[in-house]
């Protein structure tokens, strides 16, 4: 079975809901850590010769074109992660559609490819943007990766597995947050802090069940996942918790499970024709 690697290509200070960190006019003023760590993930990647997908924070393409370019070259997929790091629930619908319609004209101007996968930020989809599926997929997108079926972030209707969605534009697949059950809910574990915290033969154990039972899953990280020595943004005690908390394990972590699983770009796993 072949599964989805992606890196949503953000820097350590695009965190959502953080007022002092939410205005891109500041974004300018902080240390820019990107391209090394990265690096440091290109690195992994290139060791065990796996390909994944690249959800790019436009502001990120727009800034770091020459890494954009390089990523791609490398034969990784490059999709988008929407331009300024705003949470889907936060916009309205035409925000939303100007600000991805913005992420795609600067990531396919550098790359000279299209783009066709999303995820938001913070997985942000929810029921009150019944809308958001259908704006991707005017816009061209033939995939999304932004619903979690669990019942605080997302909706525990929402879909297990990748599956399609008919739109006024045509059909659009979703591939949802991989999540295991545990008791009465279900709980994410193969990125950001459960992946961190999960034991590693849980991981191991609970992919190949799924993996068996014929469906693939999706594993994220992010550079800033990294790098030890970034600066710390002063949050709430569980948000700094779910940001920082054993960070140092990721490395180790993901490179384990690019010698026991297969990966690919979603578009691969997805089968799609572009």
């Amino acid at each position: 079975m072949i599964n989805g690697l992606t890196v949503d290509l953000e820097d350590w200070y695009h965190i959502c809901g953080v007022d002092a960190y939410s205005d891109p006019k500041q974004w300018d003023s902080y240390e820019s850590r990107i391209l090394k760590n990265t690096d440091k993930i290109l690195s992994l990647f290139r060791t065990y010769g796996i390909k994944a997908t690249f959800f790019v924070l436009g502001y990120i393409a727009y800034k770091e074109q020459d890494l954009i370019k390089a990523i791609s070259k490398e034969g990784h997929e490059i999709a988008t992660h929407g331009f300024y790091h705003r949470r889907i629930f936060e916009m309205t619908e035409r925000e939303f559609e100007e600000d991805v319609s913005k992420s795609i004209s600067v990531i396919s101007s550098i790359t000279k490819k299209g783009v066709f996968g999303f995820r938001a930020p913070e997985w942000s989809i929810r029921k009150e943007t019944p809308w958001a599926l259908k704006t991707l997929r005017k816009l061209g997108i033939l995939y999304d990766s932004s619903m979690v079926p669990l019942t605080r972030m997302g909706s525990r209707k929402y879909p297990l597995y990748p599956c399609k969605f008919d739109t006024d534009y045509g059909e659009i697949w979703e591939f949802p947050l991989t999540t295991m059950r545990l008791f009465w809910e279900n709980l994410p574990f193969t990125g950001g802090l459960p992946l961190r915290i999960v034991p590693y033969f849980y991981l191991v154990s609970k992919i190949r069940k799924i993996n068996r039972d014929g469906y693939p899953v999706v594993v994220y990280i992010h550079p800033w996942e990294f790098d030890l020595e970034q600066p710390h943004i002063d949050l709430p005690l569980s948000r700094r918790f779910m940001h920082y908390f054993n960070i140092k394990v990721t490395p180790g972590k993901v490179e384990g499970l690019l010698r026991h699983f297969q990966f690919s770009p979603m578009k691969d796993v997805l089968r799609l024709t572009i």
